[in-house]
Formats: C-alpha cells, structure tokens, sequence
C-alpha cells in the first residue's frame, strides 16, 4: 500500500466536503499573502523619505485584522472538514469491523484494534486540516508574491529567490520514500506496543500468579526500545531535512544580498523572502506530520477493506418472513431435525490441522443436546458455526431444514443466541446489558430472564434493582454471576435455539443445576446446544455428542454411554 493509493482512499471520504475545504484552502492563501504584505508595507515605509506613520499605521492595523479573521475562518473550515470526515471515518470502521467478527478478529489483540480505532483515526487529523491547506499555499503565495516582486520592484531578484523557493518546497516530498517507511515502522511498533500493554493489563493476575513480572517487563521493555528507536531514525530524517529547509531559506537571503543593485529594491525583496518563510516551512511542516497520518490511515484501511469471512447471500436479499429462508422456498418438514451437520469441515486460516474433519450430526428440535470433548477437540468450532461466526470449508448447517448461507445473517442470529465462556458486560446498567440483543425488551421479560439463571437474589441486593450500573467487562460481578448475566441477557433475546459454550463453567455443581432445570421448566421448547468438557454433570438422559480432534467419536444418550466405559466414560473420569 503505497502513499498515492492512501491519498486516493482518504480524498474518496471528503467528496461532499470539498466545498467547505476550499474555503480554508483560500483564507489560508489570502492570509499568508497579507502576512507577506505586512512586510513589504513596512519596508517601502522605511525606504521612503517621509513615511506617512498614521496612514502606514493604519495600513498595518487594517491588514493584520483582516489576516486574523482569515487565519480563523482558515482553521475553522479545515477543522470542520476534519473532524467531519474522522466522525465519518471512524463510523467506517466501525461499520467495516462488525461484519468481520469474530472470523477476522480472531488472534487481533484488543488493544491494537483500539489503537487503529482511536489513535491512529486521530492521526489522520493531520492530513484534512493540515496538509491540502498548506500544500496548495505553499505553492500559490510564493509563486504570486515572486510575480509581484519581479513586476513591481527587479524581475532579477525574482529569478534568485524562485529557486530556492522551490528547492524548499520540494526536498520534502523529495525525501517522502524514506519518512514513508520510518513513519509506517513507527507506526508498527507503536502498535506492536499497546498490543502488548492490553495483553498484560489484562493477564495481570496470570502474569503475577506465575511469577512472571520480569519476563514481561523485560520484552515490553523490548518492544518499548523498539518504538524508541523506529522514532529516533524517524526523528533524524526530518532533523536533516528540516535543516536543509532552513538553509535554502537562509541562503535565499543571502543571494537577495549579493545580487541587488539597489538598497530599496534590496529591502523589499528581503521582506518578500522573509514573508515567503512561513508558506514554505508549512510544507516541512505538514510533511512530517503527513507521513505519520498516512502510516496510521494505512492501517486504518487494512481494517476497513478486509473482506468479512462470512458473508449474507445475495440470493436471499428477498427472503420471505424472517428465518423461513429465501422467497420461494418449501417450508420445511415437521420431522425435520432442528438442526443437522452434513460432513462439515473447518480449518482456521494459518492453521494446518483441520479444527473439524468430515463431522456429520442432528441435533432434534426442543432437546438439550451436549457436546462434549477435551481442550482443542473442535466443540467451539462447532459452536461458532451454528450463529455463522465461520462458515464451514465444506459441508452444510442446516436449521429446520434450511441451509444457513440460505438465511440473512440477522435473521438467523434472531433464531440463535450464544452464551459464551467469556463474555463481555459493557459499560452501563443491568438492563442496558440485558437489552443489547432486544432493546425493546420491558423490564418484566428482563426479570424473568434473572430468575431463569437464578439471579433473582443478586438483583434483590442491588441497591438500584435492574439500574444498578455494572464497570467495563463486569469486573465488578464474579465470574460464575457475569456468565449467569450474559445467559439472562440470550434468553431476553427470546431464541429458538440457545447455545451455551461453556457457559455454566464457573458456577458450582449446585447452581449449576439449579439453572439447568429452571432453562428446562421455564423454556420447555427452547432448542439448547450446550458445549461442555463437564461430563460429569451431563444428565444420563441428555443426547451427547462426543468429539476429539474434530471428528465424532460417540453419540448417544449420556447414560448409555456411561455404560459403555468408551471416549465420554473416560472424560467423565477425568473432569472427576
């Protein structure tokens, strides 16, 4: 991804603001041009024989007034379209990331995606408020007070100072392959380092139970001299460069000095020369900030232009009523199981083990169906493909009948809810948590929800009821109560199918249970799929499906399979 395409990319976004840019283009350009006049007044006072002081004063009072009111309008304007386009930009992202998840944020750290999403959107503040402005006045008013001086006062001094004009004006862009890849390098490390302070944030209590602080102080100290010394290359190339600026200007001066035949004519070119600074140092000004901006939208752009893994089909785009499949479609059978695996395999990008191989299953409509299996044995996978969080590499997921891919993504996650292993609680209330996935949801089915995951008692303590504010990630609740509320928060969503992953994994075996027969009693034809390595707490009369290594190796009901003393008897024996 190179500079020219990262411009094209972020000029497409500010196409309706172009107007409103414009106008701080050409306040920018007036108000350099009477800074430059300033100059020029003051000098042609001091040159003349009698200078009029009140008349001069007037001239100077009145230009400086109007060169302020275009300075402002020039920053009010550019900063509009600013934070305009970064609102729309973040909005973008945003936007961009949802359908992505979980597929293509999977192994992203948090705290690099909140890196791209928050600093790296702030960076590019540079490019719509401080580059286009400067850049076009840094080669308008020089090339218009040039003319003017070489028209009015020696076409000679002109020809000396276009030169080092442009030399100026160009050396940064001439150096632009070199601060493109210090600053594309920073922008890396900087990453690479906030990826690391979130993972060890939030392991804190992991790194310090194993005793691990001076390992991970020492590689975040790593990556910390890392991003110290991607800067400091970053920070000598445009020490140089900015040097060679003041030089060119310096020197300029100087010329105007060994060329000029008279000392009238020598002031005023001077004041042209020292007024023409700051357009020109605009650009070694912007031009050190704009390779930083770019870098940051670089990878902005990665973001924005990955392709989601799972896609809606745009053969469905006229489903009928939601969840009955795509328009024109028999409705399903009634013996129909509630949903069926039909030789489904997935391997996750990167990976060369396949996480499911060839797995063919039903799960009937209204049981509590369990799968069962080890750390690593495929049973999130299968999960995950029932809401399409992956879609599988090969095979078909079907529910009531109706290929997956063949339902709209919103549709289907109506029809099916997750309880995860680790869920997150957002900052804000009970409910406000309660309501993500039903934001209509009266505080009745919210209740109803808590006494279903028996968490009736813990809301009777709270001060505030269902508006008792929770903290970011539920850090103020125990894990066991953050699982129970993140199930509460699934079944106010009124699901067909409920799929717990490990979701009762931190209640104890009596809670456990308790919540198992409230689901049943409470939802009696709720479709539950509930992923657990817990074999021991599978009811005998459970369908159990039991993998290892992503393929089946039992089905059955629990208690026969107990019976059996094969793969389910022995993870049984060893969650025991």
């Amino acid at each position: 991804m190179n500079r020219l395409a990262v411009l094209r990319w972020l000029l497409s976004g500010i196409r309706g603001l172009l107007p409103v840019l414009g106008v701080s283009v050409l306040a920018r350009v007036l108000q350099q041009l009477l800074g430059v006049a300033l100059l020029v007044v003051a000098a042609a006072a001091v040159v003349a024989a009698e200078p009029p002081t009140w008349a001069l004063a007037g001239w100077l009072v009145g230009i400086a007034l109007v060169k302020a009111a275009l300075r402002y309008l020039e920053q009010y304007a550019g900063h509009w379209v600013a934070f305009t386009a970064l609102q729309r930009l973040r909005e973008l992202f945003f936007a961009r990331l949802a359908p992505q998840a979980p597929a293509a944020t999977q192994g992203r750290a948090g705290a690099e995606l909140t890196e791209r999403a928050t600093r790296d959107i702030d960076r590019v503040e540079v490019f719509f408020a401080h580059t286009m402005p400067p850049a076009i006045s840094a080669v308008a008013v020089p090339a218009i007070a040039l003319l003017w001086l070489g028209a009015a006062v020696d076409a000679r001094l002109a020809l000396v100072l276009a030169p080092f004009a442009a030399a100026a004006i160009a050396l940064p862009f001439l150096a632009g392959g070199a601060s493109w890849r210090g600053a594309r390098a920073v922008a890396a490390r900087r990453g690479a380092l906030a990826a690391r302070i979130g993972d060890d944030l939030q392991g804190i209590r992991e790194v310090l139970g194993f005793g691990i602080q001076h390992a991970r102080l020492d590689a975040l100290d790593g990556a910390d001299r890392a991003l110290t010394a991607a800067r400091s290359r970053d920070g000598a190339l445009q020490g140089v460069r900015t040097a060679c600026v003041t030089a060119l200007l310096g020197g300029s001066l100087v010329a105007v000095l060994a060329v000029a035949a008279d000392g009238a004519d020598a002031l005023l070119a001077l004041a042209v020369a020292a007024g023409l600074w700051t357009p020109i140092r605009g650009v070694d000004a912007f031009a050190s900030g704009l390779d930083t901006a770019f870098a940051a939208a670089a990878r902005v752009r990665e973001v924005v232009e990955a392709q989601p893994l799972v896609r809606d089909d745009t053969a469905t785009t006229g489903a009928g009523p939601a969840g009955t499949g795509p328009a024109g479609s028999a409705p399903p059978a009634a013996s129909a199981p509630g949903i069926v695996l039909d030789r489904i395999s997935l391997t996750y990008p990167g990976r060369a083990r396949p996480a499911l191989d060839a797995v063919s299953l039903q799960l009937a409509a209204g049981d509590w169906s369990t799968i069962v299996g080890v750390s690593g044995s495929g049973k999130s996978s299968l999960g995950a493909l029932l809401l399409r969080g992956w879609d599988p590499d090969a095979g078909t997921v079907s529910l009531d009948g109706v290929p997956l891919t063949a339902l709209p993504l919103d549709a289907l996650r109506r029809r099916v809810a997750l309880a995860p292993q680790q869920p997150v609680l957002l900052s804000g209330t009970v409910a406000s948590n309660l309501r993500l996935a039903a934001p209509d949801a009266d505080d009745a089915r919210l209740l109803d929800a808590l006494r279903t995951v028996a968490l009736d008692d813990w809301l009777a303590g709270l001060p505030a009821g269902l508006d008792t504010p929770l903290r970011e990630r539920g850090v103020d609740v125990s894990g066991g109560q953050r699982q129970r509320i993140a199930l509460a928060r699934a079944l106010v969503a009124e699901p067909e199918v409920l799929v717990l992953d490990e979701a009762l994994s931190q209640l104890d075996g009596a809670t456990a249970a308790t919540v198992r027969a409230r689901l049943l009693e409470r939802h009696p034809g709720l479709t539950v799929v509930e992923i657990t390595h817990r074999a021991d707490l599978v009811p005998d009369g459970s369908p159990v499906v039991v993998l290892d290594a992503g393929r089946v190796l039992e089905t059955g009901l629990a208690g026969a399979l107990r019976a059996t003393g094969g793969a389910f008897a022995s993870i049984e024996a060893r969650a025991r």
